[in-house]
């Protein structure tokens, strides 16, 4: 019985360990070094003959020994190994406990992603170059667009449209442009008291490659400012209940609501190439967000009346954002997202 129960548990443990699960027993690496470099891996030899090679890594504790050669030029190298990210998901998905496997498993290990390395020719030999593989250099344009605006649930959806332009090697200034392109989600005004208009305007400016915290050399990593500004214009309903003494009746009212948004954030994000022209920028960041809400023809009074759209609602989507509260607010700001950009 003790025998069975200990199966089962080694079994449960070995089935909730992140790691040793999604990992597999060999990682990719990708070398760059100069053309015709001859790069040698547990005594397999590969030639360089388009900016890299691909080394397929047995995951281990030990560090990834390579040898580079290229004339009568050799030079060892070892890169350390480090803890792959899925490590640390046992702690979210498991409490902790598929540690207790993916600890015996060198699947836990994985190495840098990219390696750089270029020649001396004053010194005859080969050292590891932490500068980046696509440099943005200076008179450098993007065109970009934001995709999650377009899908916005939970305020105006909106078609986006920016550039960024590179003043300076590695430091740029962007502007993007949104626009109202379909109407507005949840909404059952029976009239349109005003136009229905959104549109929204955003300026940043980035520095990039201050710091690399992914030791990864296609990634160009920034640190930015940014501007955000959106103006939305519409009729929105409610549905409420008013009390006359001891009689009670329902009403449902249309209303104007005026909404002013600016946003400042400092913000931190990693961006790197998909083929030769598309770029994924991926970013996140803080700040604060001042917030001007109208509702010049309203009457309902949340101190007297009783908004029975509380009610309704599913899970963690109420039926509440007709009911954003009047005046100015300032609010702590957090942004999470990623926009798509072409080279041109």
């Amino acid at each position: 019985m003790t025998k069975n129960i200990l199966r089962l548990l080694v079994v449960i443990l070995t089935f909730n360990s992140c790691a040793s699960i999604l990992n597999s027993s060999t990682t990719e690496v990708k070398l760059y070094a100069p053309i015709d470099t001859q790069v040698v891996y547990n005594n397999d030899t590969t030639v360089v003959s388009n900016a890299y090679v691909k080394i397929t890594a047995q995951r281990s504790k030990d560090s990834l020994r390579v040898r580079v050669v290229k004339d009568a030029i050799v030079n060892d190298f070892a890169f350390k190994r480090k803890i792959s990210g899925l490590f640390y998901l046992n702690l979210p998905y498991t409490y902790g406990l598929g540690f207790l496997v993916d600890l015996t498993n060198p699947k836990r290990f994985t190495y840098r992603k990219t390696i750089n390395i270029k020649m001396d020719s004053m010194s005859n030999s080969f050292f590891i170059s932490e500068e980046k593989l696509v440099p943005f250099k200076r008179n450098d344009f993007f065109l970009y667009t934001s995709p999650l605006m377009a899908i916005d649930a939970f305020s105006q959806p909106m078609l986006s449209l920016g550039g960024e332009y590179f003043f300076k090697d590695d430091v740029s200034i962007s502007a993007e442009a949104g626009l109202k392109y379909t109407e507005r989600l949840r909404s059952n005004s029976a009239v349109d008291l005003v136009e229905d208009r959104s549109h929204s305007f955003r300026m940043e400016l980035k520095w990039y490659n201050i710091a690399s915290l992914t030791g990864n050399g296609r990634i160009n990593e920034y640190v930015g400012l940014e501007a955000r500004f959106l103006r939305h214009q519409f009729t929105d309903d409610i549905n409420y209940t008013i009390s006359d003494g001891d009689i009670f009746y329902a009403r449902n009212e249309d209303f104007i609501v005026q909404k002013k948004v600016n946003v400042f954030n400092i913000k931190y994000g990693l961006n790197f190439p998909i083929g030769k022209r598309l770029y994924f920028d991926l970013y996140t960041g803080f700040g604060i967000r001042y917030k001007t809400i109208k509702n010049p023809n309203r009457y309902y009074d949340p101190a007297k009346h009783r908004n029975y759209d509380d009610e309704d609602g599913f899970l963690f989507w109420p039926n509440t954002n007709n009911l954003e509260e009047e005046g100015k607010q300032k609010l702590f700001n957090f942004s999470l997202g990623f926009k798509f950009g072409v080279k041109l």
